[in-house]
């Protein structure tokens, strides 16, 4: 196994690609002129998020096309895990079920779930059982070290990034910089939450990645590099989702 800064040289060499295919934001603004699903998708096929509309058609439901989604996100976690040296892919990994958060949170809370939750192949064995049997079912999936949180109704975004700290080998100048990004999405998040409704976002998360950017440039041949870059291609994703959904939820109140 590579050990030390030498070991994300392949990484780093995959993310730098991938980053230079990255579209321009003229590229996204054609996109998003498009009226309808189907005119959106088409455009998204000619920019650099094409490689995550694969299964997306105008035909999907709003709830299987979020489901898809968090298919993208996941496979797309889970191949940078791949990139990085053995030690610390556990901790990569982990950031694929952050869109399960909120779903979780409300599950732990009050008990209800969201109503897409039922489909998904993550969340449909929990939220199927009897609440009082939910933490058991949870414990038997990939999400159990969130078990103690779903039983106090506590936090569920401190209890993932607590146990992402322990899934982090060692503290270092990499730690601090993850921690940095942690701290910037979670500012982020309470930007977007604070908002007013119907209030853009868009310069909120410019900004957000302009520092993603930042910390990628700073902290090469480092995991922080990798947690840098999937931040960006989420973003990236939430751009897709957002486009997808209004235009979606808008012909389905048409029907």
């Amino acid at each position: 196994m590579n050990t030390g800064r030498t070991g994300f040289a392949y990484s780093q060499a995959r993310l730098q690609a991938r980053l230079g295919q990255s579209s321009d934001h003229a590229e996204i603004d054609r996109a998003h002129a498009a009226r309808d699903l189907a005119g959106f998708l088409a455009a998204m096929r000619a920019t650099s998020l094409r490689r995550y509309t694969a299964r997306l058609a105008a035909t999907l439901s709003p709830h299987d096309l979020e489901r898809h989604l968090r298919g993208e996100w996941s496979a797309l976690v889970d191949e940078v895990a791949q990139w990085q040296p053995a030690a610390w892919q556990p901790a990569i990994r982990w950031l694929r079920w952050l869109p399960y958060l909120p779903a979780l949170q409300k599950l732990a809370r009050d008990g209800r779930p969201p109503s897409w939750s039922r489909d998904d192949p993550v969340l449909g064995r929990i939220v199927a059982a009897e609440p009082a049997l939910r933490p058991a079912v949870l414990d038997a999936s990939p999400l159990r070290p969130l078990r103690p949180a779903l039983m106090a109704q506590g936090d569920m975004v401190a209890a993932w990034q607590a146990h992402w700290r322990l899934l982090r080998p060692g503290e270092s100048t990499a730690g601090r910089a993850l921690d940095a990004i942690g701290a910037a999405a979670m500012t982020l998040d309470a930007t977007l939450r604070d908002a007013p409704p119907g209030g853009g976002s868009a310069e909120a998360q410019r900004a957000f990645a302009a520092r993603l950017l930042r910390l990628f440039r700073r902290h090469p041949l480092s995991p922080a590099a990798a947690v840098a870059y999937l931040g960006l291609k989420g973003l990236d994703l939430l751009e897709l989702r957002g486009g997808a959904l209004r235009r979606a939820v808008l012909a389905a109140g048409a029907a």
